[in-house]
């Protein structure tokens, strides 16, 4: 399991193992079928590639393990996407740029391969799509976070869906719908999930 958590700590600080910037362990088990109520221990770390405008590199993850039940938690800073390298603010930007400007994505390609020059129109593909796929994921999670994101009326085109998803991501700021999607549905906006129970 990975908890996010925000922090105003710089990716590049977190590419050395230091305890003092990740949040204190839990005192409960997240895990829904254990959930007692003990602090859990440090567990060290795990790395992971990150990709991002200001750092590339490895970043060191704080592991902590639950004394009764055995399993991990990984806390990880709000700018990690879970199972993605690039930056979850940057996905963000390069939709919202393609979505909200109109840019059209070969210009949009060759403009952020100034700061991402391995990044190709597929990756961007890949998110969009992604995005769609999760459309039901994602507005469950939004409806969570506040009911004024309840859609009523006639079911917006997917297109018109994005935009709109975005322009919400914008006005709550990127940082607390991350935080709080993860943390209400356990997942990013781009796990590959298409339906929830």
């Amino acid at each position: 399991m990975q908890i996010i958590f925000d922090t105003n700590y710089s990716a590049i600080d977190f590419s050395n193992m230091n305890s003092e910037i990740f949040p204190s362990a839990p005192d409960r088990c997240p895990f829904k079928d254990c959930s007692m109520p003990v602090k859990l221990r440090k567990h060290g770390y795990y790395k992971r590639f990150f990709i991002s405008k200001s750092f590339s590199g490895i970043l060191y993850v704080r592991r902590y393990i639950c004394p009764i039940c055995g399993r991990t938690v990984s806390m990880l800073p709000v700018f990690c996407l879970q199972y993605f390298q690039y930056s979850a603010l940057d996905i963000l930007n390069i939709l919202c740029e393609l979505y909200l400007s109109g840019i059209p994505l070969n210009r949009l390609v060759k403009k952020i391969k100034q700061d991402f020059p391995f990044i190709e129109r597929r990756t961007i593909n890949y998110y969009r799509k992604r995005i769609i796929l999760n459309r039901k994921l994602i507005q469950y999670g939004l409806n969570l976070i506040s009911p004024e994101f309840i859609f009523v009326g006639a079911i917006p085109e997917n297109q018109d869906w994005v935009k709109t998803f975005l322009g919400i991501v914008l006005r709550l700021h990127p940082h607390v719908f991350l935080c709080d999607f993860s943390n209400i549905t356990g997942k990013s906006f781009l796990t590959s999930e298409f339906m929830i129970a």
